[in-house]
């Protein structure tokens, strides 16, 4: 099977090397003269045949499908004319290496390899070479590259995560703002103002947008459950903290009944806090940020949010969960490929502002057909806040030493639906299917795993997007991820745009993370009771340093607003 598809893929290679050389202005460098006098030379009936037989051959062992033999044997009968023709000048390339969380993908050299190919024809000296690091590693391994001073060109950034004010103000990211205009200008027109406000970094831009959906009206989450057992068990959904209390003990209760399995409720990471119950409140809409230290509301007024009423509800209520067995008990030390596991096979009690929300993953890793995921939010008459428009970057880490690299491999990616679906998807009739222009279907190996899928959350752009075959999105959340579908019920935070740079209390700020992990997170994760316990760990806190460090996000925030006049 490797073989077939490597053969396949070599194919593949080729015609895009004719495609290149079939243009005068292109990499290749030969005429379309010379190209057209070089295939008349050489395509012999007998190359042709062999070159079809083998190809055809290939694509039907490696996909199974008509239009992968097809476009091999289209492939084969030019194979002759390239190799006549001039051979591709070699131009100065060095390797982009890109650093993301996850696992290499099946068939990722292949594809590197193509990728590769294409950029040289374009005339764009970069090799792309993606590097992941496991989830449970990722933190670590960047902070210590970055401190050791490790060269690689492109970082991942996950701004509901650790965001690129955090990267930035520990000196770990390269600015832009005289980079772009030399190297990517065209970046600019690509993603609208608030999206360039939330890379920069006091007045510097700090990383590239990562547009693959538009978060605008989603920012403060939904409650996700299995529609399917919540129908079969003829249970309502929680629309309380209250209800919740009722109903989640009994419905974990009736599905551990039939296989014995404990299933718990889940949220985005273990530091955010429950963000989907926030509309409940009566203070709402206000900001919680996603490391769980910071409160804002709409006035713009800064707070420590552990201290406020809404920490205390949000405890309490997690409290309640965690007495009632809701909350996995090892949930301080879970690791995040396990929990990621859990979500992907969907034995989940409820997610909160997290989880599988297309049932087609699900579906895909159980084989049960009847799986439904519902997605809704509390009391949808109030507004919906925008805090976070944008979701995910990608920075250059101060210790690249060709940070133009990366520019000029996202410029090149930017540029047309082909390079991104070529990036995401691999080879056309190889790993995927175009299902009209806005649709594809990955082809899948004997084992029914995507012979390739890059993550496209990490650095597609939503307006080349296709939607998968088998995504069971409703039309309505189809266009959420499109567009912003509640424009008219949608409130901006005064947060958004703005990045708060640690540097000034860095001290004070790690002491206060450190802390808050050793004595406020049990507290936040419902293991242990708010009344007892959180004085004493705010006594810890204030000897971190946590009035200093809220003190000067308050002077920067304040600062933010009157630029904005």
């Amino acid at each position: 099977m490797k073989r077939k598809i490597a053969l396949l893929l070599s194919v593949c290679m080729l015609l895009l090397t004719v495609a290149a050389c079939g243009t005068g202005n292109q990499a290749g460098g030969a005429t379309t003269a010379a190209a057209t006098t070089a295939a008349a030379a050489a395509t012999t009936a007998a190359a042709a045949a062999a070159a079809t037989e083998a190809a055809t051959t290939a694509a039907a062992g490696a996909a199974g499908t008509t239009a992968a033999a097809t476009t091999a044997a289209a492939a084969a009968t030019t194979t002759a004319a390239a190799a006549a023709a001039d051979p591709a000048p070699a131009l100065d390339a060095k390797p982009m290496r890109y650093y993301m969380p996850g696992s290499s993908k099946i068939m990722g050299d292949e594809m590197n390899a193509v990728i590769n190919e294409k950029l040289a024809q374009d005339g764009v000296p970069v090799i792309f070479e993606p590097i992941y690091a496991p989830w449970d590693q990722w933190v670590n391994k960047i902070n210590i590259m970055l401190s050791s001073g490790d060269e690689f060109e492109l970082l991942h950034i996950m701004e509901d995560y650790i965001p690129t004010s955090v990267y930035a103000g520990r000196g770990g990211l390269t600015p832009l703002d005289d980079l772009i205009p030399q190297y990517a200008p065209e970046l600019f027109d690509l993603f609208e103002q608030v999206l360039w406000d939330c890379a920069t970094v006091g007045g510097t831009i700090y990383s590239i947008p990562a547009f693959w959906r538009d978060n605008s009206g989603d920012g403060e989450g939904k409650i996700n459950l299995r529609k399917d057992k919540f129908d079969e068990f003829g249970l309502p959904y929680p629309q309380s903290h209250a209800e919740a209390i009722e109903i989640l003990p009994v419905f974990q209760q009736m599905w551990k009944d039939q296989d014995g399995i404990e299933r718990y409720i889940f949220e985005h990471s273990a530091t955010r806090c429950p963000v989907a119950f926030h509309r409940l409140y009566d203070t709402w809409p206000f900001y919680a940020s996603q490391d769980g230290i910071f409160k804002v509301t709409q006035d713009a007024q800064a707070t420590l949010y552990f201290e406020s009423d809404e920490f205390r509800m949000d405890t309490e209520f997690m409290h309640e969960m965690y007495k009632n067995n809701l909350i996995h008990p090892d949930v301080l030390n879970l690791p995040n490929d396990i929990r990621s596991d859990i979500l992907n096979q969907g034995d989940f009690v409820m997610c909160i502002m997290t989880g599988p929300g297309n049932p087609a993953g699900i579906i895909q890793q159980t084989g049960i057909e009847t799986v439904e995921i519902e997605q809704y939010v509390f009391e949808p008459e109030k507004p919906y806040l925008c805090n976070l428009p944008l979701l995910n970057s990608n920075g250059i880490p101060s210790t690249a030493n060709n940070p133009e690299l990366a520019l000029l491999f996202l410029n090149w990616l930017y540029s047309s639906k082909e390079n991104q679906d070529l990036l995401l998807h691999g080879v056309k009739g190889v790993t995927w299917n175009e299902v009209g222009p806005d649709m594809y279907e990955r082809i899948k190996n004997e084992n029914n795993q995507n012979l390739y899928a890059f993550d496209a959350w990490m650095i597609e752009h939503v307006k080349f997007h296709r939607f998968d075959v088998i995504d069971m999105s409703t039309d309505i959340q189809k266009a959420d991820t499109l567009g912003n579908i509640h424009a008219d019920n949608m409130v901006y935070s005064p947060m958004v745009g703005f990045n708060f740079d640690s540097e000034p209390v860095s001290t004070e700020m790690a002491n206060l993370m450190a802390e808050y992990t050793a004595s406020l997170l049990p507290i936040k994760l419902g293991l242990l009771p708010y009344e007892g316990n959180f004085e004493r760990a705010m006594d810890k806190m204030r000897a971190a340093g946590c009035d200093r460090v809220i003190e000067e996000y308050q002077k920067q925030l304040d600062a933010y607003i009157a630029s904005k006049g």
